[in-house]
């Protein structure tokens, strides 16, 4: 009997994550008051998070062929970059969180171990080659995020979206493996190469399976994009959860489902295509309407971040209807900047926030331009880009997912998409015009605006760029910031760079 070869090169940025996580707990549990292990905990984490972010980009590089781990997980271009965007959602994450969650919890250690096994799992879900694997990295980052959305014991909204989270998200995983059930019932493999083997060479397959078990997948990958219409978890889970928790999730949990949705359906069931095409196109209207229409109403900017959100799962979802390399490279794109407009704008958010707050409303922004001139110019930057105004890094993911669809023949779903992004640009500019021409009716409101004194001793705050906040949360704003300018400027070396990753995935 000989052993297997265990190729961990393949799953080398999980392995450094997950080694990274337990060295966090033990530490923690060393040192249980915190005294000196509690500032180290999170460049412990970043430091996990960048030798992780490393290791795939050098995995990706042209020169390094495909890394196969046991016919299970696969460390290709396609898989390291959607690491990249859940790596840069995660180290923002621990940037918002490094001033935020010990005000909130004593269990600092196992915010950061959680976070970091989240992040394992969702690496898993684009490398995983076997629908076994992605249940179980699925399993293994929800689990997680389960306890982060309620990671505030003393708020009666975390405890709330916690609990709605985990009940929908049994529910979705309880789809999800049916799902794996009646694909192996069809074609007697979990293997996605096998599957789609199978698919091609053989025409009896029992068709009944197939449909129902590719409906259920959709159902539970659905759940994690926040999908209508399985997307109702969505605004309490973002509303209640720790603003650090829902921005790293509201980008990495797309990013790793978007990830498994991309590589289970383009490789495994692309022979179906002309089935799931369509009923994925139905779904992606369904989702970027509701999440628009939905967001017009809400004057809470976490509930109105979540329902965009899910008009931004809709308009990337044109890029997995696609079908096709560009398709796959265009939905890349977009999540990679995503990740900055969208974690910028809870950067801002966690900002505004009181001490003891979870959220800022929309009237709180009132006159942020008089008070802080920069954390205003940085919103309106994300609000821009979120928009899809140029020449902001929006515009132009959206112009390659709509680019891609368009050339793969669904023009129809384009148009709508082009009439969703114009409607969408009105609830982000009232969030603009609330900052520059909406001013402050009296000082009361004044100081109840993101707890930023406006007068006496307490001015020379306002000298700073996030009067109140830690520098930490003013670096994500900024790099956020600057990322979604330049990245809007120079698009084309990122959109090349994920063009040779989607095309390694077709073995192009």
């Amino acid at each position: 009997m000989t052993l297997p070869n265990l190729n961990f090169i393949a799953i080398l940025p999980q392995t450094i994550v997950i080694v990274m996580a337990l060295l966090v707990l033990l530490l923690d549990a060393i040192d249980r008051k915190g005294s000196w292990s509690r500032p180290l905990l999170p460049w412990l984490a970043l430091i996990a998070i960048v030798a992780a972010g490393a290791t795939s980009v050098w995995l990706a590089l042209p020169a390094n062929q495909p890394q196969v781990f046991q016919d299970m997980a696969v460390a290709d271009g396609f898989a390291m970059m959607f690491n990249l965007v859940i790596l840069i959602a995660a180290g923002f994450g621990v940037a918002l969180a490094y001033a935020t969650i010990p005000k909130i919890s004593d269990q600092v250690g196992a915010y950061y171990a959680l976070l970091l096994l989240a992040l394992a799992g969702m690496m898993t879900m684009g490398s995983g080659i076997d629908l076994i694997v992605i249940f179980l990295a699925l399993e293994i980052f929800s689990l997680a995020l389960y306890i982060l959305v309620g990671f505030n014991r003393e708020e009666p909204r975390s405890a709330e979206a916690s609990l709605k989270y985990f009940l929908l998200g049994a529910f979705a995983s309880g789809f999800f493996l049916y799902g794996v059930a009646l694909l192996y019932g069809a074609t007697a493999s979990t293997n996605l190469v096998e599957i789609a083997t199978a698919l091609a060479s053989d025409s009896s397959l029992n068709a009944f399976y197939l449909y129902a078990g590719t409906a259920m997948l959709i159902v539970g990958f659905g759940f994690k994009i926040a999908m209508v219409p399985f997307h109702s978890w969505t605004p309490d889970a973002y509303q209640g959860a720790p603003t650090p928790v829902t921005g790293f999730m509201s980008v990495a949990t797309k990013a790793a489902a978007f990830a498994a949705f991309v590589r289970v359906f383009l490789w495994a069931l692309p022979s179906a295509q002309y089935v799931w095409g369509y009923a994925l196109a139905g779904l992606a209207i369904a989702t970027m309407t509701l999440g628009n229409l939905a967001a017009l109403r809400q004057t809470s900017l976490k509930r109105m971040l979540a329902y965009s959100g899910i008009a931004h799962a809709g308009y990337a979802m044109v890029g997995l209807v696609a079908g096709t390399s560009q398709g796959v490279s265009a939905v890349l794109f977009y999540l990679f900047v995503y990740a900055f407009m969208n974690l910028g704008a809870f950067a801002v958010v966690l900002a505004m926030e009181h001490l003891g707050d979870n959220d800022v409303t929309r009237e709180q922004l009132a006159g942020l331009s008089d008070r802080q001139p920069l954390l205003a110019a940085a919103m309106a930057v994300f609000m821009f880009a979120l928009a899809g105004i140029p020449p902001l890094a929006g515009f132009f993911a959206k112009l390659y997912v709509f680019g891609a669809a368009v050339e793969a023949g669904w023009i129809w779903l384009v148009v709508i998409g082009v009439l969703n992004s114009v409607l969408s640009a009105y609830y982000y500019l009232r969030v603009t015009a609330e900052m520059y021409f909406r001013r402050v009716p009296d000082e009361g409101l004044a100081r109840r605006s993101g707890n930023m004194p406006l007068a006496g001793a307490d001015a020379s705050a306002e000298s700073t760029l996030l009067a109140g906040s830690s520098l930490a949360v003013s670096a994500v704003v900024f790099i956020a910031a600057v990322g979604t300018v330049l990245i809007g400027i120079y698009p084309y070396p990122w959109a090349t760079w994920f063009n040779e990753a989607a095309r390694a995935m077709f073995g192009g």
